[in-house]
């Protein structure tokens, strides 16, 4: 049997799901995985061949303006059209609409014991110079919560469905079924594994290839370096954890901060270390917060 030679091209979630591609079908073999923020002008040819020799291109929707040319979809559709078949970048905050980014100006994104991700919460209380107290439970109030961030969990749905009318394989629909019954996301943009193997499942069916495994996947999960708690105002049916998956803080050098490894923290934990580290760049906090927030 002949296999159907896959590129699939995309962010992190790109990795998980060629591997899911070829252990839910024994009729794929993928050929390539591009990772678009990986990539620059200078991998254009060793890609370039990979794109001729496939049948399929899966790719996920890369913004016209993406600073990588050959990995934007109007490139990649433009020379391969009936190729290339779009999914979309899975990306949900229904269960932390209260993390986001801290990114300064030529220095990149501050990092933290959650990686990249900080929660605005704790952000917040410490600028207004709150005690670690009143931050944890600034992050516990429900009525606070409901009030400053549900608007985000509906919002991101719409905004996911929009996103997606725009892709040929669709997905938003089996979120909205099941989000408050199982966790579907760790980060925003970091799926769970269930829900990749049902996205990879409906890119199979797309393209008329028979999915021969879709249980029972051997695959740990891929992208549950960071495990926030789900903010307390979305009432979800599954039981809430009581800690915050993350990593090591070794050091801070003011923006400079390195994390390793994997580390469990309770909230009381968490607030000791983004206070820290956020004291050790006040003044530059100070000036970038009227843009973060």
């Amino acid at each position: 049997m002949t296999k159907k030679k896959v590129v699939v091209v995309g962010n992190c979630q790109a990795r998980p799901i060629a591997a899911l591609l070829e252990q839910m079908s024994d009729q794929v073999e993928v050929i390539k995985v591009a990772i678009v923020h990986l990539l620059n002008k200078t991998n254009e040819e060793e890609y370039r061949q990979a794109f001729r020799d496939a049948d399929f291109i899966i790719a996920q929707l890369v913004a016209p303006n993406y600073p990588c040319e050959f990995v934007r979809t109007v490139a990649l559709k433009e020379l391969y059209p009936k190729k290339v078949i779009t999914i979309v970048n899975l990306f949900y905050a229904g269960y932390t609409p209260d993390w986001f980014y801290i990114r300064r100006p030529n220095f990149g994104t501050l990092r933290g014991p959650m990686g990249d991700y900080h929660n605005k919460t704790i952000f917040k209380a410490w600028l207004e110079r709150k005690t670690k107290s009143e931050a944890m439970a600034l992050v516990t109030d429900k009525s606070f919560n409901s009030q400053e961030y549900l608007p985000i969990v509906h919002k991101s749905l719409v905004e996911l469905k929009n996103r997606e009318q725009e892709a040929d394989v669709k997905i938003a629909y089996y979120i909205e079924e099941n989000y408050l019954k199982r966790r579907l996301f760790f980060t925003f943009n970091h799926p769970s594994k269930e829900l990749l193997v049902e996205y990879t499942k409906q890119v199979l069916i797309f393209l008329d290839i028979i999915v021969t495994v879709d249980s029972d996947i051997d695959m740990r999960e891929p992208l549950n370096q960071f495990i926030p708690q789900v903010n307390v105002a979305v009432p979800i049916s599954i039981d809430r954890a009581d800690n915050y998956k993350g990593s090591s803080v070794l050091t801070v050098d003011g923006w400079n901060v390195d994390v390793h490894g994997s580390e469990i923290y309770s909230l009381r934990g968490l607030v000791d270390v983004f206070y820290s580290i956020y004291s050790q760049n006040e003044t530059e906090l100070d000036l970038l917060s009227k843009n973060l927030l």
